[in-house]
């Protein structure tokens, strides 16, 4: 009884005292315009991330026997013709992935604009022409094909082509296209505010005067961000990506850690306990870390270099929460074989949203909300998880994340699709089994539990 009393406190504190402060904090107008922001670049990912897929097939031909079989040698085909044909292949991911940041620079500022009743298109417009501005200011190049020994520096000069650098427009751009997309939309509502606009007659059509509008904000972030950019590459010599990244680099390295999945993971569903949705809450802050850990993976895969991070998206989609929220897929298994026919219904209706990482029938029909018993396991499995697969990729047994796959794909294609390699399909196999084995002796509990409330009502009936 003891016990329970402490449970029940606990369960009243994180409901009247955190749940509060969460779902304010979900609802806060900037971390929606950056979660939404960042959701609104998935389907972009996607596409490059089949560009990827095409280009690098699991197979390393310098470990192929003298003798392969066909299967083996359709593989080496398809290394050959990625390999010859790699920067075909590899240009739907140039202008998807690999210029994320300014796609989400512009749909952060399109969010947040929305949020405050502004033109959204004009905050799309000037984030992005601002993030251009900060990120990949224009360079003189020239084509290395075109020079010859024989040519003076003159000469060679006048061979020059104005280029945009796309070195901070992937991962290492993310951090800046969202502060400046934050930014840009808030110096135009104050500028708003303050009635500091050009305001057009009455006569003149909407769409001319909501341009007119847009022009001193404009104004103000393109030649207010140019000089900061400026500032900042004569005093530390480097642009503002590289300063902004250089200072979140601790932050960057707890979240993509052994503990960072853990803690994170766990924060998600002591909201989900509580009937928050912890993902949608937590994930507004922990989405660009992650979503930024993919990309440069993505980068570093073409480049021909090492995956350095290992905790990304797709990493906590296919690894941590499989079947949804809480990793129930094993836990829809059992409750399958339950002798319980509740709980037997409640596994027929999980199993087919569970297998596609959907599980809210199984968070509410369970119900995992407001459980006692169910508790430690729904919490602390999803991190569990996420630290198993933390140490296994660390150790060189899987390989890392690089390709982004739908969230609803089943845990070991998404996972075998994520990595380009079969271990990891392998590895979603284990976790189900470990998952199993955590879950089992607190369903156990809470099947004869659901078994004796089924029998005392059925003896009710008959009285």
């Amino acid at each position: 009884m003891n016990h329970m009393n402490i449970f029940e406190k606990f369960s009243q504190f994180l409901e009247l005292k955190i749940g509060p402060m969460a779902a304010s904090f979900a609802n806060q107008k900037h971390i929606l315009a950056v979660r939404n922001g960042v959701i609104a670049a998935v389907p972009l990912t996607i596409v490059g991330g089949i560009s990827l897929i095409m280009a690098f097939p699991p197979i390393d031909p310098t470990r192929v026997s003298d003798n392969p079989n066909i299967f083996t040698q359709m593989l080496l085909l398809w290394h050959s013709w990625a390999s010859a044909n790699m920067a075909t292949i590899l240009a739907p991911f140039n202008m998807t992935m690999g210029i994320m940041a300014l796609f989400v620079a512009m749909a952060v500022g399109y969010n947040l604009s929305i949020s405050y009743k502004m033109n959204p298109l004009s905050g799309a417009m000037t984030a992005a022409a601002t993030f251009l501005l900060v990120a990949a200011p224009s360079q003189s190049v020239v084509v290395l094909s075109k020079i010859n020994d024989s040519m003076s520096y003159p000469l060679i000069s006048k061979l020059g082509q104005d280029a945009l650098p796309l070195k901070f427009m992937d991962a290492k751009g993310m951090f800046t296209a969202i502060l400046v997309g934050l930014l840009v939309v808030e110096i135009a509502r104050w500028l708003k505010k303050k009635n500091i606009v050009i305001k057009m007659p009455k006569g003149v059509p909407p769409a001319v005067a909501s341009s007119f509008e847009l022009l001193i904000p404009l104004i103000i972030c393109v030649f207010g961000f140019h000089l900061i950019s400026l500032l900042c590459e004569s005093t530390f010599g480097m642009l503002i990506p590289e300063a902004i990244m250089k200072s979140l680099a601790p932050f960057v390295g707890a979240v993509d850690s052994a503990g960072g999945t853990f803690v994170i993971a766990t924060m998600m569903n002591l909201l989900w306990f509580i009937g928050l949705h912890g993902p949608a809450i937590i994930g507004g802050v922990s989405r660009p870390f992650l979503d930024s850990n993919l990309l440069a993976n993505a980068s570093d895969k073409i480049a021909g270099l090492p995956l350095e991070h290992i905790y990304t998206t797709p990493f906590q989609d296919f690894y941590m929460q499989l079947g949804g929220s809480g990793a129930t897929l094993a836990l829809v298994f059992m409750l399958l074989w339950s002798k319980s026919k509740q709980l037997k219904g409640i596994g027929r209706i999980g199993l087919l949203p569970g297998l596609f990482n959907i599980n809210e029938p199984i968070i509410f029909g369970l119900p995992l909300i407001f459980n006692p018993i169910l508790f430690l396991p729904f919490v602390f499995i999803q991190g569990i998880n996420g630290v198993i697969a933390y140490t296994v990729t660390e150790m060189g047994l899987v390989g890392a994340t690089f390709v982004t796959a739908p969230w609803t794909t089943p845990a070991p294609i998404g996972a075998f699709l994520s990595t380009m390699d079969w271990h990891a399909a392998a590895l979603i196999l284990c976790l189900i089994v470990i998952d199993f084995v955590i879950y089992y002796p607190f369903f156990k509990i809470y099947e004869k539990q659901c078994i004796k409330q089924e029998a005392e009502s059925s003896n009710d009936v008959n009285k």
